[in-house]
């Protein structure tokens, strides 16, 4: 695939698909992503496989399907399953010479496997083995474990017949995966009939998320927690995947102007134009989710079907078929011709994208749609991760609900809280609960003050969302760690009267047999216990801290962390190590740009706190100046004397 990209990548479609997927994670990430060919690639290779996969799980001959056919979702479109596969920022392979024969062979390949006997969301195993342990943890990217997501959603979802619930940051969909579980058992028991139950779960099981790639690694989990037979069964109906790729904390704060005279408007701006279009679509359309899905793919087919300059088409045919009113006909048919007109300025590879998936997130934030539960993992990017702009606009949106902490710790703040708090105003219906996966300090720090008095309010005192906490688990001391930091969850609801979070947790201690193990084989594993923490307030200063300028940061940390490196074969004298840089992903400008350099010398008191080898050493104190030294003598910090 590497190959394939470099001999294209000047491809006008191809470089349209490379700046949207960039902007799209940019936002989602931060400063963390670097919009690298490799990851674009890797991203690619990810989407393909799931989309292959998505068939496979139907039990199609994926290795016989032409390639063209696999990555557009044709199949799903005749099997009445929409909203799985579609085209989208990856499918520029098969727009290539030679790219029809890679998803050939990729599909011989997944082809092997059964993909009907699946327990658990197994995309994100496939992720990890694709995007590598460094990019991941750059990215952030940890997806929670299986058992986690099973026992938060037995917790939360008590009534899954009946309850909406929504993941607004669903990832790979593992919670998706078994609220779905947890509703199908429910049918099962109450007899309800295939097609109603799958009905159900399309109205009852909803996801979303900015990044697209694990939008599309959701949609296919959805229909791996489904499964073949249901889906392959003749009497099941159509069925409309609620997976969609959208801004759920809505950055800009501009959802009401999208709502203009009883229509959802949507500006297909890529900055080629001084005005941008505007796509139109009748508000009462939003309604039907299926219907307002088919229209839309309907009027993207037939936009790029129809010749370049060639008149537009009649919808007649399609409004009847669809059963849409006569009064939004001349709405419909103005979008329509603007679509038409971007498909002949060669600027059509997103919009119909767009429309699909922003439709329904900003249907699901007014009042009458809201959802009864909102469970997941909010993203937890740090406000020194964010972009300059997401800076400006976290701390207006933070301050605006209480919960800025101050400028002085705004380095600790994380997207978390805010998230959390948005997702509650705008997609959770009064009464409505929540289960969340925060990080380890929304319990006991004080960073999180605002968050945890649930009460939500600008500086004026206009109450903006209230929750009522129920209660927190405390996750840290669980081994191994399954994330990078210390996790926690946390429980409540939407309520009149807030209610603070408690310093009452629940402590879970134990070691897993597997980080992503099932909770049939964690459970018996694990001890759960009620203690009372201590809230670490701003007073609670360290007795070491006048020693520091910066806490824990080395600057520059490739200077100060180091690995054993392999001596040459004539060894090194009596009381030396040979050691380097250890990079890592934590360093910064302009250090990081600087090339590993092996160590020179090394004190013996530092050769024997290596333990004289394997391990990392740690720096004593007294070895401190001579490091200062060496720092200053060879201006970048990467001889040791």
């Amino acid at each position: 695939m590497s190959a394939l990209y470099a001999a294209h990548k000047g491809l006008p479609t191809l470089k349209m698909k490379r700046l949207l997927w960039s902007k799209l994670l940019t936002s989602a990430l931060g400063t963390q992503f670097e919009d690298t060919d490799d990851l674009f690639i890797e991203h690619t290779l990810l989407v393909n496989s799931a989309e292959l996969i998505a068939h496979a799980v139907l039990g199609l001959p994926i290795e016989n399907l032409n390639p063209a056919s696999l990555l557009s979702g044709a199949k799903f479109d005749e099997s009445g399953i929409y909203g799985v596969v579609e085209a989208d920022f990856f499918d520029w392979v098969i727009e290539i010479e030679g790219g029809e024969k890679f998803i050939s062979a990729l599909a011989r390949r997944l082809g092997r496997f059964d993909w009907s006997a699946v327990e658990q969301d197994v995309l994100k195993v496939l992720y990890e083995s694709v995007i590598g342990a460094e990019t991941r943890k750059r990215l952030g990217e940890y997806y929670t474990p299986d058992w986690l997501a099973e026992v938060m959603v037995n917790e939360v979802i008590t009534a899954p017949l009946e309850a909406r619930v929504l993941d607004t940051a669903c990832g790979s969909g593992t919670f998706l995966f078994h609220a779905i579980r947890k509703y199908i058992e429910a049918a099962e028991k109450e007899g309800m009939p295939l097609p109603d139950m799958l009905q159900g779960i399309t109205q009852h099981v909803i996801g979303m998320d900015l990044h697209p790639v694990a939008v599309t690694l959701a949609r296919v989990t959805y229909l791996l927690a489904i499964g073949r037979d249901r889906l392959t069964d003749p009497s099941r109906g159509t069925i409309q995947v609620p997976v969609y790729l959208g801004d759920s904390i809505q950055w800009q704060e501009q959802q009401i102007d999208l709502w203009t005279a009883g229509n959802l408007v949507i500006h297909a701006d890529d900055k080629k134009e001084l005005f941008a279009a505007e796509l139109r679509f009748p508000d009462a359309l939003l309604e039907d989710a299926s219907i307002f899905d088919q229209l839309v793919n309907e009027l993207a087919a037939r936009a790029s079907k129809r010749k370049p300059k060639a008149p537009v088409p009649s919808l007649a045919a399609v409004f009847k078929r669809l059963s849409i009113a006569k009064e939004h006909h001349a709405t419909i048919e103005g979008t329509f011709k603007t679509m038409c007109r971007l498909h002949d300025e060669g600027r059509d590879h997103i919009w119909a994208y767009y429309i699909r998936n922003l439709a329904r997130p900003l249907w699901l934030s007014r009042a009458q749609n809201r959802v009864d539960i909102l469970i997941g993992n909010p993203p937890w990017l740090a406000y020194r991760h964010m972009t300059k702009e997401m800076q400006t606009v976290f701390r207006k949106m933070s301050e605006a609900r209480g919960l800025w902490a101050g400028s002085e710790v705004a380095t600790h703040q994380d997207l978390s809280a805010l998230f959390a708090a948005r997702a509650t105003e705008l997609y959770l219906k009064k009464g409505g609960r929540f289960a969340l996966v925060m990080p380890n300090a929304a319990v006991d720090r004080y960073q999180y003050e605002g968050f945890r008095t649930g009460n939500y309010k600008d500086k004026t005192g206009a109450v903006i969302a209230q929750v009522a906490f129920s209660g927190s688990w405390d996750l840290r001391r669980i081994r191994p760690h399954f994330f990078p930091r210390g996790a926690s969850v946390v429980f409540g609801a939407r309520a009149e009267n807030p209610k603070k979070l408690t310093t009452t947790v629940e402590v879970w201690t134990g070691r897993l047999p597997s980080i992503n193990s099932p909770w049939t084989r964690t459970k018996g594993v694990l001890t759960r216990t009620a203690q009372t923490i201590k809230i670490v307030d701003r007073k609670l200063v360290s007795d070491y801290e006048p020693a520091f300028t910066q806490g824990a940061t080395l600057s520059p940390h490739f200077m100060f962390v180091v690995a054993p490196k392999d001596s040459s074969p004539l060894g090194l004298p009596a009381g030396k190590l040979a050691i380097q840089s250890a990079r890592s992903v934590y360093e910064k400008k302009p250090w990081k740009e600087n090339p590993a350099r092996a160590c020179r010398h090394l004190c013996p008191r530092l050769q024997r706190q290596a333990g004289g080898g394997g391990a990392r050493p740690r720096i004593p104190s007294h070895a401190l100046p001579r490091i200062r030294r060496a720092q200053g003598l060879c201006g970048r910090g990467d001889i040791f004397r």
